[in-house]
């Protein structure tokens, strides 16, 4: 199998003038990739949301990673939804135009070069050293227009994208339409004509006995018309700030007016009901204060009176007569002889409870302990098992009474293994020295010799080999 640095090449998906375009793999990370050779031109450096961004130049070649799911737009023709043809034509449309900041054109859109997964889309290949074929905005509405099939004609924007590919609107006037969201009957009535002054509808005033909530805009308008008639009929006009217009016409939009019917006065409002009587001084009446010695014969606690300072004079206060003994039974409450808590005394041995959760937890400690060593000795990694003699894999083969020869063609660094070297006969165990990716081939007798890429630790200890001519 072919490789281009830790990309392995598995079979050619197009070919555009003398680049081709491979379907690869990350042997590392396992991630997808396309890759373009041969490419001699510098790799671009800029970054567009909604195009494959370029994520390295090995030798003679440039490669885009792929998102995990993303297909082709072609594997989606005829059956993808409306919503969808939405999410793809906004992402694909905002694109074009930061395309269009940078000076930037495809001229080879088509379902083929547009990966969708999900509601996202990316454009392929931007940037190669390519002729232009069509422009953008035509190839982009063609693509659609497959990958929709039956179902064009009913997609809201579908006239919206043939004016764009008919250059009858901008590409910015397209994006901005379908940006917000709209029903078709919208965004039919806004391609059409606006209709003119004379078509627009004049005010008529309500009829009178109707109530007509006045708007923001309009009540502004009529303001200034209902201040003329209150100067000449005499009336004070106040003069608002401009903090004061903004609330009164806010308060105005809210408050219904009922046609026919004059509004209250200002004065009217202001000035208070004459009719309603002024509100009772709700402070509770404080009692008479009594004299010091008055205060101490008071037999009895008294609830709402305070105490009061003595008098600032050099006479001593009189004593204070007996507290009078109260004749209500008196409630008693009897205390358990024993707590409901366990009382641990100060210097006192420990109970046979604290010794048996001290005993528990020290013995939980121990067995993790345990475990824990146990699964370092085993080699819990995952991969294969790390020994002093290096990273343990086993191979076995199909059928099982071969043999083969492993071959070391490729070592990372670090690694004390000889390359160009048969490292082992499998089936068995073999013992790689430092993790890393080693490049290795397998030769059996009758059968041609396979090379491969592994990464060690690899994912499963075993590793099967199939022979099959």
């Amino acid at each position: 199998m072919n490789h281009i640095g830790p990309y392995l090449l598995d079979s050619i998906r197009a070919t555009e003038g003398q680049i081709e375009v491979w379907l690869a793999q990350d042997a590392i990370t396992g991630v997808p990739a396309l890759v373009y050779k041969p490419v001699l031109a510098e790799l671009p450096d800029w970054h567009i949301e909604g195009v494959l961004p370029w994520t390295a130049r090995v030798a003679d070649a440039w490669v885009a990673e792929l998102p995990f799911g993303a297909v082709p737009l072609s594997s989606r023709g005829g059956a993808a939804a409306a919503p969808e043809l939405t999410a793809w034509a906004r992402r694909l449309l905002v694109a074009l135009l930061e395309m269009r900041a940078l000076n930037l054109r495809h001229g080879r859109i088509s379902p083929e070069h547009i990966w969708v997964k999900g509601e996202q889309a990316w454009i392929e290949g931007l940037g190669l050293p390519l002729e232009a074929n069509e422009p953008d905005e035509a190839a982009l509405t063609a693509a659609l227009r497959a990958a929709a099939g039956d179902s064009w004609p009913g997609w809201p924007f579908h006239a919206v994208m043939e004016r764009l590919a008919e250059g009858r609107i901008s590409l910015r006037e397209a994006a901005e339409q379908l940006t917000e969201p709209r029903s078709a009957a919208e965004v039919e009535s806004i391609l059409e004509d606006e209709p003119g002054e004379e078509e627009a509808a004049s005010f008529e005033p309500p009829p009178t006995g109707t109530v007509r909530v006045i708007g923001r805009g309009e009540a502004r308008e009529r303001a200034p018309q209902e201040a003329a008639p209150k100067d000449e009929a005499g009336e004070s006009a106040e003069v608002h700030p401009a903090g004061a217009d903004a609330a009164a016409a806010a308060a105005e939009e809210i408050s219904p007016t009922v046609a026919g019917e004059e509004p209250l006065p200002a004065s009217a409002a202001d000035e208070p009901a004459a009719s309603e009587p002024p509100a009772p001084d709700a402070r509770p009446t404080s009692q008479p204060e009594l004299p010091y010695e008055e205060a101490v014969r008071v037999k009895g606690p008294a609830k709402s009176a305070e105490p009061t300072s003595p008098p600032a004079d050099n006479t001593p206060p009189s004593e204070p007569a007996a507290r009078a003994t109260s004749e209500r039974p008196v409630v008693r409450i009897d205390e358990v002889s024993e707590p409901a808590f366990e009382v641990i005394e100060p210097g006192g041995g420990a109970s046979p409870r604290s010794l048996l959760r001290y005993g528990l937890l020290v013995l939980t400690a121990l067995l993790l302990v345990f475990a824990a060593v146990w699964y370092a000795r085993s080699g819990g990694s995952g991969g294969g098992a790390a020994t002093n003699a290096g990273y343990a894999v086993e191979f076995r083969l199909e059928p099982s009474d071969a043999h083969a020869e492993l071959v070391l063609l490729e070592a990372p660094e670090g690694s004390q293994l000889v390359s160009d070297r048969v490292l082992a006969v499998i089936p068995g165990k073999v013992y790689f020295d430092v993790p890393g990716v080693y490049r290795i081939q397998l030769r059996a007798d009758g059968y041609l010799p396979q090379e491969k890429l592994l990464a060690i630790p690899p994912k499963s200890r075993v590793i099967t080999v199939r022979l099959s001519r």
